[in-house]
């Protein structure tokens, strides 16, 4: 059997990384988490035995505990200077420093009650005052009608007897029958436009009302089939008159 010359062999061992502080100052300034296996793989510590591993690291644990106190005495003294102003029970900056932030919190505090509830609160008080201001105006304007009805539906009567009376009359007064059916009708539609406004209504004195109308508009349509009869009797005569009831019946489709 043939063997290889011993200049032949080029057999690379692994270099294992000796442990000491500058070996983990370099990983703290990676990025990326720490990663025990990678880091034990890349420094060649899988081929160290578990004993001899422990054995330095616990002594460079040891060597770290002995060194932090040296370097946190050496800065110690800035460090206490720095820190005064703010623990001298007697400074003023302190004081200042925890009076504004009881202020703040006390603020703070405030300002979350007035957004999440007083405004809430007054935001559900204003819609429901505003809607009962609303109903309010709405039930003065029917009052307001109801109390006018009455005495407009007697006017109605009146004026509506008096035109009936003055159809049967020879000769006609054209001038004052004519300005008296304007007004009339004009009435007539005042009183048919409040009973639109309580239509929601029925109540007895209502019904009351509303049967007198019922029969105060027949009576008026009456006295307008007479007139129409007087002016086709006399159209020269009564043309104005003519105008105004063609214009009422136009109106009334």
């Amino acid at each position: 059997m043939d063997f290889l010359e011993e200049d032949e062999l080029d057999l690379d061992l692994p270099t294992i990384t000796e442990i000491n502080r500058d070996l983990f100052i370099d990983q703290t300034h990676q990025e990326k988490e720490f990663d025990v296996d990678e880091f034990l793989i890349n420094n060649n510590f899988q081929y160290v035995p578990l004993d001899s591993l422990i054995h330095d690291l616990s002594g460079l644990s040891k060597e770290l505990e002995h060194a932090l106190p040296e370097k946190i005495a050496g800065k110690y003294d800035d460090y206490l200077k720095f820190c005064k102003p703010y623990t001298d029970e007697d400074s003023q900056s302190i004081l200042e420093i925890q009076r504004t932030k009881t202020d703040l919190n006390k603020f703070t505090t405030q300002l979350n009650q007035l957004t999440h509830k007083d405004l809430l609160r007054t935001q559900s008080t204003i819609d429901e005052t505003v809607a009962y201001l609303r109903k309010l105006d709405s039930m003065i304007q029917q009052l307001q009608n109801h109390s006018q009805l009455p005495q407009l539906i007697q006017l109605a009567k009146e004026m509506s007897t008096c035109l009936h009376a003055m159809c049967g009359t020879d000769p006609l007064d054209p001038l004052l029958i004519t300005e008296l059916t304007i007004q009339l009708h004009n009435l007539m539609r005042r009183i048919r436009q409040l009973f639109d406004t309580l239509s929601d209504l029925n109540s007895p004195f209502l019904k009351h009302q509303r049967n007198g109308y019922q029969g105060l508009l027949q009576e008026f349509q009456i006295s307008l089939k007479l007139l129409t009869a007087r002016c086709l009797e006399d159209p020269n005569g009564n043309q104005k008159l003519s105008k105004v009831l063609v214009s009422i019946l136009n109106s009334s489709r």
